[in-house]
């Protein structure tokens, strides 16, 4: 029996399951997916930096200055936002980087890189504040016993754009003018994503949203809550995978200009695969063995990185096919993992504790492609350095099985005194 299964009462098994798909989840849904169009067109934004003649090292920290104000700002956002009104915060952010968007054409060639760390610095603020309002309203609209479909399902509104934009951004781009004035197309995405805060409204004021657990969230409470929670090693297999991620996002077009591959198949066959992997699959995923599974999808796609690295050119669509499977369930198992090991009153904050991870790795992934590719190993360099980081995601897991293991033989232990056990 799994150590996350409990025994359920007759009682409950005789209660109606609560449905997942609820009008405010399908709303929080389809605004989330809107306005993370931001983020999946940015694909393309190392090669508009290399075109403009920016540096490996600056492109890399430009890439990554959004991934590290979201990182700095969601502490704060999390004591700030949770347990208030998040109808405000949301409205503003959602103007806000659509405004960012159209900024992009205007962008002096003199003064590039600190006009464009200007935009990243703020949007990534924004991205802070809004993602983590999100997250606290989604967290309300799971039901028990589906978190593993939940943030499968809600996974997708990432999925989906980076399904769609690069696959349709590679055809605009001659008929755009450019890589910024595709960023600035997107921005009309914001129109639709405020009509959905109109209906969200009520759930966005309620206190079951806002966290009520959190009326005392402090600084010393949020880190308290990541040095107590024991999910250690899962936090550290969601930072290298997502570094993963990171790296096989932001460099597959300029892997593709070494070894002739096209970037939105890419995005569009992993995309897919995953897309029908959690719409199909997604009540499975709950019954899945999480520690055999993760190391396993963890081995899977360092396989595929390489792949796509270093294997021949006919063989990318066939890597990109399987890594869309190991993504497809490696990251809603984790987020489960977390989100079953924590009690009600923590689960808010262990959930942004594991978006914290994202967001570093969000800041580390693009440092450390630009430091490969200055160092001149190139983009399969970059692609292996992906490679081992998602290898570190499935070990870490693997530890963090054994510890269970030793705390569980500890605890039963009959030779240990009293006082230890």
């Amino acid at each position: 029996m799994s150590i996350f299964t409990q025994k359920s009462s007759p009682a409950a098994d005789d209660a109606p399951q609560q449905k997942l798909f609820t009008r405010d989840f399908i709303l929080l849904f389809c605004m989330a997916m809107c306005c993370n169009s931001y983020l999946a067109v940015f694909y393309c934004f190392e090669q508009w930096l290399e075109g403009l003649a920016v540096s490996p090292n600056w492109r890399g920290i430009l890439l990554s200055s959004m991934g590290a104000m979201v990182l700095l700002f969601r502490p704060v956002a999390s004591i700030v936002f949770l347990k208030r009104n998040k109808l405000p915060p949301m409205l503003c952010t959602i103007v806000l980087s659509s405004c960012i968007m159209l900024a992009y054409p205007l962008v002096p060639a003199d003064h590039v890189v600190g006009v464009v760390w200007l935009l990243r610095i703020v949007q990534g603020i924004s991205l802070a504040i809004y993602s983590c309002c999100v997250v606290a309203v989604m967290v309300s609209c799971i039901p028990k016993g589906q978190s593993a479909r939940g943030f499968a399902i809600f996974s997708l509104t990432t999925l989906l754009p980076y399904s769609i934009i690069p696959a349709a951004g590679e055809r605009l781009l001659p008929l755009v003018g450019g890589e910024s004035h595709l960023f600035a197309l997107t921005a009309i995405l914001g129109i639709p994503a405020l009509c959905m805060l109109l209906p969200l409204a009520p759930k966005l004021r309620d206190a079951e949203a806002m966290g009520a657990g959190n009326s005392q969230l402090s600084p010393r409470r949020l880190i308290h809550a990541a040095s107590h929670s024991g999910l250690a090693f899962i936090y550290l297999g969601c930072l290298t995978f997502s570094i993963m991620v990171s790296l096989a996002i932001f460099f597959v077009k300029g892997l593709g200009t070494e070894t002739g591959a096209r970037p939105e198949w890419f995005f569009l066959t992993y995309t897919i695969t995953m897309i029908l992997i959690r719409f199909f699959g997604g009540h499975l995923l709950d019954t899945l063995p999480r520690y055999r599974v993760v190391p396993l999808c963890a081995l899977t796609l360092a396989c595929c990185v390489l792949g796509m690295a270093w294997a021949p050119t006919f063989l990318f669509i066939p890597c990109a096919f399987f890594y869309g499977i190991g993504l497809g369930l490696l990251y809603p198992l984790l987020a489960a993992t977390v989100y079953d090991r924590s009690t009600p009153e923590t689960r808010p904050i262990n959930s942004n504790v594991m978006m914290l991870t994202f967001d570093a790795s969000s800041m580390i992934g693009p440092l450390l492609g630009g430091a490969v590719v200055n160092a001149g190993w190139g983009y399969r360099g970059v692609f292996t350095t992906a490679a081992i980081m998602v290898f570190i995601c499935g070990t870490s897991m693997v530890l963090d099985r054994l510890r269970l293991a030793w705390w569980e033989h500890r605890d039963k232990c009959p030779c240990q005194p009293r006082w230890k056990r």
